[in-house]
């Protein structure tokens, strides 16, 4: 527990104590970091110090043997995620997941930039003229320790197989094996149709699905999981010592670092956990714990709220909610929810059922209010992309996953609980088989390329803002510089307003009559000309479209002469 404990507010510190010094310093160098981390490894010892020596070991379990082999499962998976999540081969970077082939670049990128000495809170580094509108805890994080030393390919594998270990340990100690098999296993009835095949071939038959293996598509891709689980899983275990009027494990400084601080590495995780805030606190009897709580929001309310502020730019991206009936059924109707769901949703309603006919305390105040959530998953969308409902949803769910093994699994006779068991699992268990497989291996990027790029603009100010193709993978992005405008997955997906942008970089690009207005509007003086570039707008009759310059495996710099 202590250093579980430990470890997170290590973390938490570090981001915090990172946006504090990159706004008072303008940006972040080698000594600012490693100053930054010194004093969280400080906060760290200190929450570990206080936090309670007693494991907590009250969530449901299996027997002893399925516990062991369920940690077994969790370690070889985060394993063989994590020590490939990226990997050389000759001259490439490789990586494992296709699932990660545009987030892993992203995050990359803004690993170097934001270690570059960039002025804090920085733009956008994927669109001219807006803000920085993600939850980057992680990615500083790794900023971090790349400025104190550690390389950044290993920073990722370090922090990838370190989050996972404390997700394990967090999910056991919420739920036991069966919250362990929950997360690891999550998919619906697609799995089947393996058994329909005439060769049996092993792939991830919920690739096509919207209620994907969530280790695979969330855990892996989505960076801030590594600390925003644990650290909330850590939260919920608190809060339901205090709804048995148990002492809580955590120091009231610690939770409200946990807390305060979620909204830089999740805002969906923030927002569930506010929502299970509320229901604590009407569930609690101790008039403490309910002053406790109280302390809690208050005491949040000015930092999260500032830290909302930053990763939305001044929330200025909530307008991707919606009204949005039905989620991503499309046409489906109910077949879509059986598809995708299988045992989930007849599971949830028994367990929630018998939470409200039996007034669990635990249950009423943490399970309900997450399928309220859920539910209204189903109807709202929270992002653009409605796909990012289950960044909440599957918070939802872990919420509800301990009621359902007490009250649906637990009570059914061994025989019928491994029908039921199989029945909700198998996909998932498919979809993580095929998802690690070894014959998979997917090109990033070039090394040499990325290399000969970084030192390409190494001599230009950090403020530069460089007009490229639109390309997740871009080496200039990569290498930690501003680009014009980036993918355009990752500009919608991110609530950004693109198309006037998409529509000057092309003139530019192209060479029409109003190229110099168009540079000047997107706050470009320099141009990047590679094979990219050469493939996007081959009918470029400026002099970066020639023949000459697109021969240039690794491309070509043009300063812009905008004077003219």
């Amino acid at each position: 527990m202590r250093t579980v404990v430990g470890l997170l507010v290590f973390v938490a510190s570090a981001v915090a104590l990172a946006v504090l010094a990159g706004i008072a310093l303008h940006g972040l160098s080698g000594p600012i970091a490693s100053a930054v981390l010194v004093l969280s490894a400080i906060c760290g010892a200190l929450g570990a110090f206080q936090a309670d020596k007693h494991p907590v070991a009250d969530g449901p379990v299996f027997k002893s043997w399925t516990v062991a082999a369920m940690i077994l499962i969790f370690a070889l998976a985060a394993m063989r995620a994590f020590f490939w999540l990226i990997y050389r081969d000759g001259d490439s970077w490789m990586i494992l997941s296709p699932y990660n082939l545009g987030d892993l670049a992203l995050h990359i990128s803004f690993i170097r930039y934001l270690a570059s000495g960039v002025p804090f809170w920085p733009e956008s580094p994927i669109l001219a003229n807006a803000p920085l509108v993600y939850p980057v805890g992680m990615d500083l994080f790794n900023s971090l320790t790349l400025l104190a030393g550690v390389p950044l390919e290993r920073g990722l594998i370090w922090c990838g197989l370190a989050g996972s270990a404390l997700t394990a340990w967090a999910l056991l100690r919420w739920a036991g094996a069966f919250g362990l098999a929950a997360f690891l296993f999550t998919g619906g009835l697609t799995g089947f149709a393996i058994l329909s095949g005439d060769d049996w071939a092993l792939r991830d038959f919920g690739h096509d699905a919207e209620w994907k293996n969530a280790f695979l598509t969330m855990f892996v891709t989505q960076r801030n999981f590594l600390y925003a689980l644990p650290a909330g899983l850590l939260l919920l275990i608190h809060w339901r010592r205090l709804l048995r009027s148990e002492p809580g494990p955590l120091p009231f400084w610690v939770s409200l670092v946990f807390y305060a601080t979620m909204p830089l590495f999740s805002v969906h995780a923030f927002l569930f956990l506010s929502v299970c805030l509320v229901g604590v606190f009407f569930g609690v009897k101790a008039d403490e714990s309910r002053r406790e709580l109280i302390t809690l929001g208050v005491g949040a309310l000015l930092p999260a709220s500032f830290a909302v502020a930053l990763v939305t730019g001044g929330f200025s991206t909530t307008g991707g909610i919606r009204w949005h009936p039905g989620w991503m059924q499309g046409d489906s109707g109910l077949l879509f929810w059986v598809w995708n769901f299988g045992l989930m949703i007849p599971a949830w309603v028994l367990a929630i059922w018998q939470v409200v006919r039996l007034r669990n305390r635990e249950g009423l105040a943490l399970a309900l209010p997450a399928t309220v959530l859920f539910l209204l998953c189903a109807f709202i969308a929270f992002a653009p992309w409605p796909w990012d409902n289950t960044k909440i949803m599957i918070w939802c769910w872990l919420a509800i996953v301990p009621f359902i093994w007490k009250y649906v699994c637990a009570p059914l006779p061994v025989p019928a609980r491994g029908v039921v068991l199989s029945v909700l699992f198998f996909t998932g268990a498919i979809s993580l088989v095929a998802g690690l497989d070894g014959r998979h291996g997917y090109r990033l990027a070039s090394r040499s390329e990325l290399v000969e790029t970084a030192a390409l603009v190494a001599h230009l100010p950090i403020d530069t803002r460089f007009a490229t193709a639109p390309d997740y993978a871009h080496p200039v992005l990569m290498a930690g510089r501003r680009v014009a405008m980036g993918y355009d997955g990752h500009l919608w997906s991110h609530g950004l307003d693109y198309q006037e942008d998409e529509a000057a970089l092309n003139r530019l690009m192209l060479g029409a009559p109003t190229w110099r207005n168009d540079a000047k509007s997107l706050g470009v003086d320099h141009l990047f000309w590679g094979l990219r570039e050469a493939r996007r707008f081959s009918n470029s009759t400026m002099i970066w479209g020639t023949s000459e310059t697109q021969s240039n495996a690794t491309g070509e710099l043009f300063e812009l002469p905008l004077g003219q």
